[in-house]
């Protein structure tokens, strides 16, 4: 949705451009190039102010309707949309029938860059998934508000305690009905190559007993290193969940390590078919 009314209202402000100030689509005139392409510029200009101006709006009259909120879900995942379309991002997803249908899994993924979660969002639009997101995310002007209001949960950067407090609220989340996401490496890896997992983000699985479910990011940390006009090709794998009978009798180092095994397999697949 999102989308289309960019699209919309770039062409409702370029037409009134073209028409209040007489633009010429004749280019014999050097000067009718600059003034099309400043029509263009400015009209596009306009038409994000706008969708941001909605977002700011919508994040205001709906930040009450609960975390599971369908339509909250949709716009978020719509604007998501846009930074895909003009990034030119594609995304291939497999595995996606691993994906549980009754919400009740933990989501644990490799972390590459920024874009991770902007990537699972969208794949992710039949189940309203939240993730233990950066502190810092839910302070961005405008679209923090709907981080927050998503039921992500903050995470600081380096207090035992606030991870702990993070923890504990995303298994509240859980308990919920809300599946939830997190990457255990803790911090990006910028890269294909993974860093050590820290045990302990495996508690948000093992405290409420849930399946996990394991998810394979791979070239998801090129986006932002490539120019904006280039075609990017990101990949997601679901591996087979891991229900809690079949982890329930090990420690978090345990489980940790074996995850991470998983994950790596996938990750060494990927690089075997696409270099």
């Amino acid at each position: 949705m999102p989308l289309t009314i960019l699209y919309i209202s770039w062409l409702g402000y370029g037409y009134l451009f073209f028409n209040i100030f007489n633009i010429d689509i004749d280019f014999a005139n050097p000067l009718n190039y600059v003034f099309v392409l400043l029509a263009i510029i400015i009209s596009f200009l306009l038409s994000a102010f706008n969708i941001l101006f909605l977002t700011e709006i919508l994040g205001r009259l709906r930040k009450n309707k609960g975390f599971t909120n369908k339509f909250n879900h949709r716009f978020a995942i719509g604007l998501l949309d846009i930074v895909n379309h003009f990034f030119r991002v594609k995304t291939t997803v497999s595995g996606y029938e691993n994906v549980p249908k009754d919400n009740k899994f933990v989501l644990i993924s490799n972390h590459q860059d920024n874009f991770d979660i902007m990537t699972y969002f969208p794949v992710f639009k039949d189940h309203p998934i939240s993730f233990i997101a950066k502190e810092a995310l839910f302070k961005t002007p405008i679209i923090g508000r709907w981080i927050g209001m998503l039921g992500n949960v903050p995470i600081g950067r380096f207090a035992d305690r606030a991870a702990a407090v993070a923890i504990i609220n995303g298994i509240k989340r859980y308990k919920e009905d809300i599946p939830m996401g997190i990457f255990p490496e803790g911090k990006r890896s910028f890269g294909n190559e993974m860093i050590e997992f820290k045990p302990g983000a495996f508690k948000l699985a093992m405290k409420p007993k849930a399946d996990i479910l394991l998810g394979v990011l791979y070239d998801t940390h090129t986006v932002p290193k490539k120019p904006i006009y280039r075609k990017k090709k990101i990949y997601v794998h679901f591996l087979p969940v891991i229900k809690y009978g079949d982890y329930q009798h090990m420690k978090s180092q345990e489980l940790s390590e074996h995850c991470k095994a998983l994950i790596q397999t996938q990750l060494n697949e990927f690089k075997k078919a696409l270099n």
